[in-house]
């Protein structure tokens, strides 16, 4: 199975890039790709608030470039 995912925010994506290397994913039948974020898919932080905090993660899943995000 294909899948594309979003990059994830925490330690740069190392837990995946580290997957991928040791082949886990197609160990699984999985065919992984990492979606390239583009700079209008990277927001401030200071853009947000306490109560409406600005993340940067789902943003290619929510517009169809990407299978999933870990969050």
């Amino acid at each position: 199975m294909k899948m594309t995912i979003e990059p994830v925010s925490a330690f740069s994506s190392l837990d995946v890039l580290v997957a991928i290397d040791e082949g886990l994913f197609s160990g699984e039948g999985l065919d992984l790709t990492m979606a390239s974020r583009e700079s209008r898919d990277i927001r401030s932080t200071t853009e947000g608030t306490l109560s409406s905090p600005v993340t940067n993660q789902g943003r290619l899943h929510e517009r169809g470039d990407a299978s999933m995000f870990q969050g």
